[in-house]
């Protein structure tokens, strides 16, 4: 009996035994515990208290206690015209720029992959909007748009056209917003897509041109086909970011003229920071954030009951 313990003992303290293995698995759940630990604090703290915070009145004042409303604050959204006004800016916004980014995106991709292959460098330029920091875009079409001084009413003046408001029209402020962020993330969407034409198989291509199939045929009997995976995944990720859209937003317009481009994002802040209501910008965060979630799950059941 000892030289089995003996035995044991000696096997588990050898290069590779036992021993070694425990030391090594928790030793590094040990060098993970403190970015586990950070990454769960940053998470789980701010959820909890946006639980928490909706369900109550929050005063400024840190001396007043809470008041509990219960579902006071979710009932309150339903008779907020201002809200209404931001959620139908949000899905004009989502809507017109997701599909003029697909639509550009898309057909850059078809471009590139079928008669400008070899040009790396303009793959790179079309690429340089979508790194560039969402401040400095929204910064540069802010100088862009200006009135007085603008490239923009430059070029109108030159043409011989009248000079605009743009951000500052209630007709165009919108439009100008969804340009700056076509102009932005239209690359996004070129990239993913031309990764998707690249993977396809030339096999089915070339029976098709055997067969006498016309390229319009083949792009939307094999290429839409092939690329429903890639497309959906570009469509979701653009949506999920178009719906909580701010820096654009904040540089260019403030929300205005008269609400025109006001977003949920920037209601929620306004409701937030500006009016130190956290009890209902909670309980209108967690209405987006499982409206959100609601969205992605369904969109992602369609598309494999597709497949």
């Amino acid at each position: 009996m000892v030289r089995s313990e003996s035995g044991t003992l000696t096997a588990q303290l050898r290069p590779g035994g036992g021993l070694e293995r425990w030391a090594e698995r928790h030793l590094r759940i040990l060098m993970l515990a403190p970015t586990l630990l950070i990454l769960a604090g940053l998470t789980l703290f701010p959820t909890v208290y946006m639980l928490t915070a909706a369900l109550q009145k929050v005063s400024p004042d840190p001396s007043v206690p809470r008041e509990f409303v219960g579902l006071g604050n979710f009932a309150r959204m339903l008779t907020d015209p201002e809200l209404h006004l931001a959620v139908r800016n949000t899905v004009v916004f989502t809507s017109v720029a997701v599909t003029l980014e697909f639509l550009l995106g898309l057909g850059l991709a078809l471009l590139f992959d079928k008669y400008i292959r070899r040009l790396n460098f303009l793959k790179t330029i079309l690429l340089v909007p979508m790194m560039i920091p969402p401040i400095a875009v929204a910064l540069t079409w802010k100088l862009i748009y200006q009135p007085q001084f603008g490239v923009l009413n430059e070029l109108m003046y030159r043409l011989g056209l009248p000079a605009q408001a743009w951000a500052g029209d209630v007709n165009l402020a919108m439009a100008t917003i969804i340009a700056a962020d076509v102009w932005e993330w239209t690359p996004f969407i070129f990239l993913l897509m031309l990764a998707g034409l690249a993977s396809l198989p030339s096999e089915p291509y070339e029976a098709a041109q055997v067969d006498g199939a016309s390229a319009w045929r083949q792009f939307w009997d094999l290429t839409i086909p092939f690329l429903k995976p890639v497309i959906a995944i570009a469509l979701l990720l653009r949506i999920m970011d178009a719906l909580r859209l701010f820096d654009l937003v904040f540089i260019l317009t403030v929300g205005g003229p008269a609400g025109a481009t006001e977003t949920l994002s920037l209601y929620i802040f306004k409701v937030a920071f500006t009016f130190v209501d956290i009890g209902y910008a909670a309980a209108i965060s967690l209405v987006v954030l499982f409206v959100t979630v609601g969205f992605s799950t369904w969109f992602i059941k369609r598309l494999r009951l597709a497949d």
